[in-house]
Parts: C-alpha cells; structure tokens; sequence
C-alpha cells in the first residue's frame, strides 16, 4: 500500500482542496491518479486513513523493537510506513544489554531468577513479533461496512458534461440509455488512464457528445437514486466497463464516430462487463 500523502507532501489532516493542488503539482502520474481515485472520494479516503494510521503505528513500533529488518515486513507492501527510531539503541537492544549486565551481576545468587527474567523478555519479544506479523495479514485490514447516510440529491440534468482535457471535440459520440435507471459515464484515455470526460444519462434518452480524437476506455456507473459524484447512486450502484476500445479518428476528411446503446440490442456489437467499484 502506498503512502499517498507522503508521495504528496502533505499531512493527513489536509483539507480536500490542498490535496486538490497537491495532486496538480505532482509529477508521478500513478500517484495522482491513485490519490485522486482514494483521497478525493470521501468514503474512500475515511477508509484509507484508518488503515494508514494502523499501518503507521504498527511501523513506529517495530521501529522501535528494532524489528525493521524482518522479511515478512518489507514483502507485505507496507515499507513505505517503516520508521526510524530516534533511539540510540532499539528497545530489543536494551534489553539484551540489561539482560547481561543482570547476568554478570547475578551470575551465581541469582541464576534461576535470571532465568525466569530472560525467559519472560523472550516470551515478551515473541509475543510482539506474532502480533505485529498478524497484524500485516489482508485478514486484520478488514473493517466493517459503515451504514450508508448520505442525503439523497437532485439527479442531474441529462447530458450534464465535466470535461477534463483541453483538446477540442471534434469526433460524435451518441449514446442512448434505458428506461428504470440513471447512467454516470466515464471517458479514460485507453493507455494512461487519464479522465477525458464524464456524462450524466437519465434513463430512457439520448446524449450527442463530440470527442478529441484517440482510443478510449468506456466505464459507466448506473441506479436510480443520485447521491451525488462521490457515491454515484449509493450502495446499489452497478459498475461496467465496455469491453472494446473505442478508437476515434479521421480518415481523409471523414472523422469517426461511435453510437452505444447502455441495454441489451438485438445485434449489438459493444459487451459489457461488471467491474468493482475502485476500478470505477
């Protein structure tokens, strides 16, 4: 898991809008896609953080065992929250110090409750390392399903555009929606990812968009009830994406152009397929 807000160079108490510009600002474009798909999505982001923070605090204290160097660590994914102890020695090296200065001091009174002393620290660091190494199991990063309380908002109007790049449309792009359900589509960029434009459908009507020439990865959202551009239509939102590239481009004095319809048409040559909500 990567560690957004250190790659941002900002606190994880930033409000939305200094994300914003420090997302603008970076030149990593896995790192601002990522931090725009986590960060600026409120639920989203809700969830990142309380893993961070327990993935944050797990670092500190194996920093502070003197535990950084332990395999399962570092292949986990969670190097990134390894820290640095400020100590001289590590806590572990502390004790093994004390442990043989008790030991010289206490080599022939006191053998069996050094002993005891010695394996109560070895019961100790044990304990420490099984949790800690329990603690980066997928299993322990789980957290529970927060009820959804989000108000209800006004849908859209339909053909609403947000466009994200500044090439000028030149190529036709109709899509035609079903009755029963609302549509939130996606435009990405086939190679880098980067957002092209989205489009609010209502059911049951038809939308003509012009597009900047290139090939282009199609990803829709649909429901009925609109909660806003955070949570689409809630918990209920049904995720696809068209399976074929749509490649817009000029032939000549002709410019190509795509017609899709979001339901099943006899004939039909665009399928579809269900996607997970974060690869929205």
């Amino acid at each position: 898991m990567r560690d957004l807000y250190r790659h941002l160079g900002v606190r994880q108490s930033a409000t939305t809008q200094d994300i914003r510009n420090a997302i603008s600002a970076c030149k990593n474009v896995r790192i601002r896609d990522d931090a725009s798909e986590v960060l600026l999505v409120a639920e989203r982001r809700r969830q990142y953080d309380q893993l961070h923070s327990v993935l944050s605090d797990i670092g500190a204290l194996r920093a502070q065992l003197g535990l950084n160097h332990g395999d399962n660590w570092r292949s986990a994914g969670t190097d990134e929250f390894t820290s640095e102890t400020a100590r001289a020695q590590s806590i572990r090296d502390s004790l093994v110090t004390r442990i043989h200065q008790a030991n010289k001091k206490a080599r022939y009174r006191y053998r069996f409750k050094f002993g005891a002393i010695v394996a109560g620290f070895v019961v100790f660091i044990w304990l420490v390392v099984i949790l800690s190494e329990q603690s980066d199991s997928p299993d322990n990063t789980r957290t529970a399903q927060p009820i959804f309380t989000e108000p209800e908002q006004m849908p859209l109007t339909s053909g609403t555009t947000y466009r994200y790049t500044q090439a000028a449309g030149v190529a036709p792009l109709k899509i035609h929606t079903s009755a029963g359900s609302n549509y939130f589509v996606k435009l990405e960029n086939s190679e880098s990812g980067q957002k092209i434009l989205d489009v609010f459908i209502r059911g049951d009507s038809t939308v003509n968009i012009n597009i900047p020439l290139g090939q282009y990865r199609l990803k829709y959202a649909t429901g009925t009830t609109w909660y806003g551009y955070e949570h689409y239509f809630g918990p209920s939102t049904i995720y696809s994406k068209a399976n074929s590239i749509l490649h817009f481009y000029r032939d000549g004095y002709r410019v190509s152009g795509y017609t899709v319809t979001l339901y099943q048409v006899a004939g039909g040559n665009l399928s579809t397929s269900r996607i997970a909500p974060e690869q929205f």
